[in-house]
């Protein structure tokens, strides 16, 4: 097979073809980084470890431990987390069951006694002959003029001065391993028992308000330490995991290279996976034929979930944007022969793909005027949504009832439509999808797009890849929905990728191809393709056959799926003679 060389490539900035791509709400993105440094070979001197089940103290950068070493030896170290020296200290008093930060000073639970301790030289100030319950492990934390210490399902409350007993609390949530200090109201209860569970406990009203999963080994779980109210330190010798996360709309993020928070703070971004792109033509004349044409359509450029950098697009051709920010690039391609063959790489490009997750607040109400005058075209009615059939009207009215709260509305739709179940399908409409309860991706985004539509809520369609990361070579084969929010932009409604059934939240990296109202493309024709012959030409498809590779190279991660179902077989559609696509 006889290939053509390109020897043509322009080189484009981001702001060349246009200053702004339109569709998406212009804010920044800001990197999100840890506020210390972590050797991941951290050790205590002479191999010395620390037990599962003990705490250990932050008091500023500081972090202090109680180690054993073979002879069963316990003693106590400071590490200080900017300059990573660690510092042994001077104990005679037995071994520690229980510590806290109390005011300024250090307070320290051994067998028999509470003692008072000085913070920079643990010199004894104080002591009080309270004793311990048990010989092992009880965290306790002082908040404001009380000491709080946890026995079993209960929390015991003593006067600081005094030490006496004042009250005891009824804890809400059973098996509670540790308490740690959040602020001077609060303290987090935290059980592994239950999937890494930490509640929100308030002193001043005696119940949980919140309840949170930590996302790490249940044994590092036991070393955890608070930064701030949204900052959350592991650092845990045993499981060797070292580092910080981030709590945002009730979720932890590790902090790591790859973590980025909307300028607004209404949404984070992370995980990030790049990739080098690249865009294949191979092209076969089976008769002489003159110059062609073809439309190829490019991946979105700079959404909340994925970036392109150092583009470059073959030449001759043109570039186009639409009002969504969907890409075309429409290439020339010189007189061909009978019986030849080329290979033109289209298009090349640095990818970065994201997981998403949007915070919506509570306030935001539908405004249906105002999305008409804005967004009227992803309001429409269509074939594909039928807006007043009644199947969809009856389950409209079942799901939403008098809501008019946006967040509540998509969570709504997203827990329903996430609960259809998985079938490849027939490209139904919404109603014939609700009554037959099963589809595939596109079915499943009609549903979604019906439903919110009919509520005066935009909902687009969009077309795009979502990669299985171990190949190197992509099929454009998945749909799900975006929906408008003022103040926010477009956020994605992804039913069939983790966590499914949270608006605003998708765990998988697609790769965006184009946004559309309707499931047709202005400039492709049936079928789901990314390239086609001008409409002008396309007789040109009996005598030319045709394939379009998309080439994903780079930092995938090996193995990692981000569907929890299995991807449509992909299978070849001839509309035009020799022409090959792939539709879902």
């Amino acid at each position: 097979m006889k290939h053509w060389i390109l020897g043509f490539l322009i080189v484009l900035t981001s702001g060349s073809l246009i200053a702004t791509e339109r569709g998406e709400v212009p804010f920044e993105w800001k990197q999100i980084g840890t506020k210390y440094e972590y050797d991941p070979n951290f050790s205590f001197p002479d191999a010395e470890s620390v037990e599962l089940f003990e705490s250990l103290l932050r008091i500023n950068s500081q972090l202090y431990f109680q180690t054993k070493n073979k002879d069963k030896e316990y003693h106590l170290y400071q590490y200080d987390l900017p300059s990573k020296k660690i510092t042994p200290i001077s104990w005679d008093k037995g071994r520690v069951l229980g510590w806290a930060l109390c005011s300024d000073s250090i307070f320290v639970q051994t067998k028999q006694k509470i003692y008072v301790v000085s913070q920079d030289s643990f010199v004894i100030k104080n002591e009080f002959n309270i004793a311990s319950k048990t010989n092992g492990w009880k965290d306790f934390v002082c908040v404001k003029d009380k000491m709080v210490r946890l026995e079993k399902d209960q929390l015991e409350v003593f006067d600081i001065n005094s030490m006496e007993k004042v009250s005891e609390l009824q804890l809400p949530m059973k098996s509670v391993q540790r308490i740690i200090k959040r602020n001077d109201s609060e303290i987090l209860l935290i059980s592994s028992f239950a999937g890494n569970t930490i509640q929100v406990f308030s002193l001043e009203e005696g119940t949980t308000t919140k309840e949170w999963k930590f996302p790490t080994n249940h044994r590092a779980l036991f070393k955890m330490a608070v930064l701030s109210s949204d900052r959350f330190l592991i650092f845990d010798p045993i499981t060797k995991i070292y580092g910080e996360w981030f709590l945002f709309d009730e979720h932890f993020f590790p902090i790591g290279d790859g973590l980025f928070i909307r300028s607004d703070e209404k949404a984070v971004r992370f995980s990030p996976i790049k990739s080098n792109l690249e865009y294949q033509l191979d092209l076969t004349s089976t008769s002489d034929i003159t110059e062609s044409n073809f439309h190829v359509i490019l991946p979105k450029k700079d959404t909340y979930s994925q970036e392109l950098r150092e583009e470059t697009f073959y030449s001759p051709s043109t570039f186009s944007l639409d009002d969504s920010g969907n890409r075309t690039l429409t290439v020339k391609v010189p007189p061909m022969q009978e019986g030849e063959s080329k290979t033109i790489t289209v298009y090349r490009g640095k990818l970065t793909r994201y997981k998403i997750h949007w915070k919506l607040g509570p306030e935001l109400i539908v405004n249906r005027e105002e999305s008409e005058s804005k967004h009227p075209n992803e309001l429409r009615d269509d074939w594909f949504v039928k807006l007043e059939d009644p199947i969809v009207v009856s389950k409209r009215n079942e799901l939403f009832q008098e809501k008019i709260s946006i967040k509540e509305l998509l969570m709504e739709t997203s827990q329903y439509v996430s609960s259809i179940p998985y079938k490849s399908g027939k490209f139904e409409s919404a109603p014939n999808v609700i009554q037959k309860n099963n589809g595939g991706c596109t079915e499943h985004s009609y549903v979604t797009m019906s439903l919110l539509r009919g509520k005066g809520i935009p909902a687009r369609l969009v077309w795009n890849y979502l990669p299985t990361e171990s190949s190197d070579e992509m099929s454009f084969n998945h749909k799900f929905v975006e929906v408008w929010v003022n103040g926010y932009g477009w956020i994605p409604m992804e039913p069939l990728s983790p966590p499914k059934s949270k608006p605003g939240v998708t765990y998988a990296r697609h790769l965006v191809f184009a946004v559309l109202p309707t499931p047709t493309h202005p400039k492709i024709s049936g079928g789901d393709r990314l390239v086609q012959l001008t409409k002008d030409q396309l007789s040109l498809g009996k005598k030319l056959k045709m394939k379009l590779t998309i080439l994903k190279q780079g930092e995938g991660l090996q193995g990692e799926e981000s569907l929890e179902i299995q991807p449509n077989q992909m299978r070849n559609r001839a509309i035009q003679s020799g022409e090959e696509l792939v539709v879902p």
